[in-house]
């Protein structure tokens, strides 16, 4: 009820007098007024009142968004500690209807539904495609049984909402395409000055989308992730409810520069929400507004309410996207891909020996890398191993066919007696053995193929435990050391002859060493500066905002360390992640997401989760660099689940807080001496 339908029940109150009577009560006078006039004004009160109070009855919250509630168990608290487990209740929510309305009645019902059936998922089934179900169920709502594609027709006609149809895909680089098409134009305010970059997404037809995109505010050199929604009243959404914790949120009314009324809730965990309720559909912006890459930031880690309003102030909540013609847009979306795809093809080089192979492989020394000679494919020529890590695994080989070398990835095997192939993890966290057997008639030619050969047995050892996994894979089974290393012995490694790649003879007077030695070729500063900014130049996506030059892996060239642009709305993030130099001829990076420290020490931050429970860690590495070579100086992790400190990732070497504090004492941080990137054009 608004002001007018009020003023009419009244009957004998008229606007004048309702006007003549604030005026009135603002007034400070002895003059006497007429027996009318109080009625008026209590009139006038009352009117306020009941106004205000409608206020309050449809003032939109999350609360409203409700559709059911579900338990879960804390077992940590905010700040990531480990506490005993509390059984606790969040609801789960629908942004996309209210109070009530057609929307969340049938997002209700579906949720329901889909809570009680297959809750095993034994119906599902591998098949990527039913072409029994039709794609606007299959895809769209995500029905993979003819029975819930029956009950999203019963849903949808018991609460009169249409459904959408199969969804249109947009990539980032086909972003303009889906501006024009859907006649929306752009999703911020034209005076707004804000960038919208990266957009993605899925168009639902005739009206919805989804669309995930990066946000830079005018005047700030910052950026925001978010997720864009826009959902027709009228029709039934894809939704998928999700569980929240509303006690986390802080709620409140906000107005924004174009004069729409938005609910606006930002979490401790700084996770927001923007949400407009329009005449005839719902545009909900979500946002990442958490950078500190932990599950449990502190306040000074998430985005501010002023900045949440900042994002909100620069949308446009009037579009209204018209319904698109359906095959000239997949015509364009098609012509578009074969457009990005020609000019981002790959086109791998030929080589005729294995020298011009190692040679383009290998553009800067590695000390690491090893090399090996064994004959794979059973026809008595011997193909080039490779091992990048020194361990003594292969990790690419390379064969000579018909005068061409053709090359083949590994990521790590062992070569076993009996055409046994060993399998290593390529998480060092986790020690396993995955054996599988080849065909011994074509020896180890397809080695590349996990699924060639016979499988015999999966050993794996995490947080301190052995476990078996017969053949299939299944029905792992908790073992000793003594019995894993009986099972390895079954399939003992054969011998290859590794050998340093510096050696490699690319020719009878030049080793591998000998090629990247004449490769490296000192330039004068401004050469180097000149080279620098080509380099950039031709790296324009990656937003660099900042640069400082200096020599911090003490070979006498200056290296260029490179901030990105913010990914927060904070600004604060002050570490450089990556530092450049140019050596061998060419501009090659030796080091990432650092901290300048005193000495030239180099100090890398990294949080973590290990544990079935998500406990999460934060890990200090201090190196120093010589030249492209890194040693590490000292490394302390905190394990906030116990709120204590230790010498690796897997909480094997506990250290004292004492000890870890003088660690992190020894390394104290600098000014690290931030440009703009723009003066190093200038």
């Amino acid at each position: 009820m608004n002001l007018y339908d009020l003023l009419n029940v009244i009957g004998e109150a008229k606007e004048d007098f309702v006007l003549e009577a604030i005026e009135t009560r603002n007034r400070t006078s002895t003059k006497r007024i007429s027996m009318r006039r109080p009625f008026l004004i209590a009139a006038v009160v009352a009117i306020m009142l009941l106004l205000v109070g409608c206020a309050v009855a449809y003032v939109l919250r999350l609360q409203d968004m409700s559709v059911g509630k579900e338990t879960y168990t804390q077992n940590f608290d905010d700040s990531g500690k480990a506490i005993e487990p509390i059984e606790k209740e969040r609801d789960v929510l629908t942004l996309f209807g209210h109070s009530g309305d057609p929307i969340q009645q049938a997002t209700k019902e579906w949720f329901d539904f889909l809570e009680t059936y297959d809750p095993d998922g034994a119906l599902r089934d591998n098949n990527p495609d039913h072409p029994e179900i039709p794609n606007q169920y299959e895809y769209t709502y995500s029905c993979y049984t003819q029975e819930m594609a029956d009950k999203v027709d019963e849903i949808a006609e018991k609460y009169g909402l249409k459904l959408l149809e199969e969804g249109i895909p947009f990539q980032a680089w086909q972003s303009d395409i889906f501006l024009e098409e859907s006649g929306i134009g752009s999703l911020v305010l034209p005076d707004s000055g804000a960038e919208i970059t990266r957009l993605s997404g899925m168009f639902y037809l005739p009206h919805n989308f989804n669309l995930e995109t990066e946000l830079k505010l005018k005047g700030m050199d910052t950026k925001v992730w978010l997720t864009v929604i826009y959902a027709r009243k009228d029709y039934f959404p894809r939704d998928y409810p999700g569980g929240t914790d509303l006690s986390l949120y802080d709620q409140w009314d906000y107005t924004a520069s174009d004069g729409t009324a938005l609910l606006l809730a930002l979490s401790s965990k700084g996770h927001g929400y923007i949400i407009a309720e329009l005449s005839d559909a719902m545009m909900i912006l979500s946002i990442d507004g958490n950078f500190s890459g932990s599950a449990y930031p502190t306040a000074e880690e998430i985005i501010t309410k002023a900045q949440l309003e900042a994002v909100a102030d620069v949308f446009d909540y009037s579009i209204q996207p018209q319904i698109l013609d359906r095959e000239p847009v997949m015509e364009r979306l098609a012509e578009s891909d074969a457009a990005h795809d020609a000019e981002t093809a790959y086109e791998p080089e030929t080589y005729t020996s294995f020298s011009e192979v190692l040679k383009s492989l290998y553009v800067k020394p590695d000390n690491t890398a090893q090399y090996a000679f064994f004959d794979l494919t059973g026809d008595g020529i011997e193909e080039l191993l490779l091992d990048f890590s020194g361990d003594g695994a292969i990790d690419e080989w390379y064969t000579a066919q018909n005068g061409e070398i053709q090359q083949f990835w590994e990521n790590g095997i062992f070569l076993c007696e009996g055409w046994v192939i060993e399998q290593r993890s390529p998480y060092p966290e986790r020690d396993e053995h995955f054996y599988r057997k080849a065909d011994s008639d074509t020896a180890w030619m397809d080695l590349d193929s996990e699924s060639q050969g016979d499988r015999i047995a999966t050993l794996l050892l995490h947080e301190g435990k052995w476990t078996y996994s017969d053949p299939d894979g299944t029905d792992a089974q908790e073992i000793s050391q003594e019995e894993a290393q009986a099972i390895m012995a079954q399939y003992p490694r054969i011998s290859l002859d590794w050998k340093p790649l510096k050696n490699y003879p690319l020719s009878e007077s030049q080793t591998m060493q000998d090629y990247w030695n004449e490769k490296d070729v000192r330039v004068s500063d401004a050469e180097l500066l000149d080279i620098y900014k080509t380099y950039l130049q031709d790296l324009e996506s990656m937003n660099y905002s900042h640069y400082r030059i200096l020599d911090i892996n003490g070979d006498g060239v200056e290296d260029l360390l490179l901030k990105r642009e913010n990914d927060s709305l904070l600004g604060n993030t002050d570490y450089y992640c990556l530092a450049l130099t140019y050596r061998y001829g060419i501009v090659t990076g030796f080091a990432s997401d650092f901290y300048l420290c005193e000495d030239g020490v180099l100090e890398h931050v990294d949080t973590r989760h290990a544990g079935d429970l998500g406990v999460e860690k934060d890990g200090h590495e201090f190196l120093r660099c010589d030249g492209l070579e890194t040693e590490v100086l000292d490394f302390v992790v905190y394990n906030k689940s116990n709120a204590s400190w230790y010498g690796d990732w897997w909480d094997e070497i506990p250290i004292t807080e004492e000890e870890a504090n003088a660690i992190l004492a020894k390394y104290p941080r600098i000014d690290q001496g931030m440009r703009p990137i723009s003066e190093l054009y200038n």
